[in-house]
């Protein structure tokens, strides 16, 4: 049997340093800092006067002394910035304002960094390019004398090791150099682009549920529709830490779930959070859910989970966490872990999903029972002809009307039942019997971990 790859390219980011700098060299660094600068808060200016990129370009270059590639590289720092920008940081400002900091300071913090992107027609960089033979970096310096300047770099072994052959000058590689604060040196930073073959036809999907201090996972295979297994990776720390420990949580957790789907041989589908927009009148959990680093963590399982060749991507979790509210008492299990299997769910068999939530959100059930008994316009024809006939003399409970429901979208959809008199094939119990015919499940199979 083939299995269908397909090449993911994700970009990765090698720490480095530059070390033995004179003072003379890092007076040649410093001006050129200086001036790109100016030339970006110079290129923000003129993009919001509404001046095109080629005239900036040009104005850069002759105003700021940049060659064309500086000048380039100055604009696409800042051509995706939002209107108001605070170049430095807005902290920095904060301790100029309060003198905390020297003027003198603040015009090298708001001068921190330049950028040059990679070409490979140029042997990977021409502004800044690596010698790996001597560990050095070459840094154009413009109008200034000498034009180069060769400074010697420290590169870490295990990142030489993996990716001497993309920084050999063969591929085209950005480099950032950025200035430490208080003048205790510059930090190098070489992105590469990495080809990584993914596995498109993955049997089984890995489905996350993020949350504040834990995240909760369902596996469910794809062509059976059966729930493998349910569980929660606690990450507690991750709330009330620093920022270091904290990133080194999250790798753990990445891991963790990496080991997950390739032992299940899964795809993994993470939620797609947008936490700065969370309101709710209880401010306690509104700065819990804007503390957790779903972003940074998003981030690291992207990056981590592609390079070992495990697909990942990023759907909406709409409506999961509601639905799961509603659902755990009959599954037998926390809102977290449903909102997981629903996640799964809405990815698997979208359709299913969506008449589930329009039965649980429309209150009493989407089962026409009031007045004439005429059937509501949102739902398939072929299910209410036998809905209305069934419940048009009779008031049936909430709970009931979802067993029946989901029963007939099982069926239909999922070809699991066959009941030509549009009978439940559930026999009465509610409990995880539902469960299993909303995922086409066996919960035979079915496991819990706690990680």
């Amino acid at each position: 049997m083939t299995v269908a790859t397909y090449i993911q390219e994700t970009k990765v980011t090698i720490p480095a340093y530059i070390i033995d700098l004179s003072p003379k060299d890092q007076g040649v660094i410093d001006r050129l800092l200086q001036q790109f600068g100016n030339a970006r808060r110079r290129a923000y200016s003129l993009k919001r006067q509404g001046l095109n990129k080629g005239t900036i370009e040009k104005i850069l270059q002759l105003d700021h002394q940049l060659n064309s590639r500086y000048a380039k590289d100055a604009y696409y720092s800042i051509k995706e910035l939002p209107s108001h920008v605070t170049f430095g940081g807005l902290y920095n400002q904060r301790l100029r304002e309060k003198k905390k900091i020297t003027k003198i300071e603040y015009r090298k913090r708001r001068n921190a960094i330049l950028l040059s992107r990679g070409d490979k027609s140029k042997q990977g960089n021409l502004n800044l390019r690596l010698d790996l033979t001597a560990m050095t970096l070459r840094i154009t310096t413009c109008h200034n004398q000498p034009r180069w300047l060769y400074s010697k770099i420290f590169l870490p072994a295990k990142y030489l090791e993996k990716y001497r052959l993309l920084l050999d000058g063969s591929h085209p590689y950005t480099v950032i150099i950025c200035r430490r604060d208080n003048n205790e040196g510059y930090d190098v930073r070489v992105t590469v682009t990495v080809q990584s073959q993914i596995n498109h036809n993955a049997p089984r999907l890995l489905a996350l549920d993020v949350n504040a201090g834990h995240t909760d996972f369902a596996v469910v295979d794809k062509k059976q529709g059966r729930v493998l297994s349910i569980g929660k990776i606690n990450h507690h720390e991750t709330q009330h830490t620093s920022t270091g420990k904290r990133n080194t949580i999250l790798h753990k957790t990445v891991v963790k779930i990496g080991n997950l789907a390739a032992h299940y041989k899964a795809e993994v589908v993470v939620g797609r959070l947008n936490t700065g927009k969370y309101k709710v009148r209880n401010k306690k959990a509104i700065r819990t859910v804007r503390q957790m680093p779903q972003f940074k963590f998003r981030q690291l399982l992207t990056h981590n989970l592609v390079q070992q060749g495990i697909k990942v991507r990023e759907r909406s979790e709409a409506y999961t966490s509601k639905l799961g509210k509603e659902l755990m008492s009959a599954c037998g299990l926390d809102v977290h872990k449903c909102a997981a299997a629903l996640f799964a769910l809405k990815v698997a068999n979208y359709p299913l999903f969506r008449a589930l939530k329009a039965l649980i959100l429309s209150g009493q059930g989407c089962f026409l029972d009031e007045g004439d008994g005429s059937p509501r316009k949102t739902f398939p024809q072929r299910f209410l002809r036998e809905l209305t006939a069934l419940h048009q003399n009779r008031r049936s409970s909430k709970r009931n009307r979802m067993i029946f429901w989901c029963t007939m979208m099982a069926s239909e959809e999922l070809a699991l039942v066959s009941d030509p008199g549009g009978h439940s094939a559930i026999p009465g119990s509610w409990g995880r019997s539902f469960f299993e015919s909303l995922l086409n499940s066996t919960f035979a199979s079915l496991t819990v971990k706690i990680c």
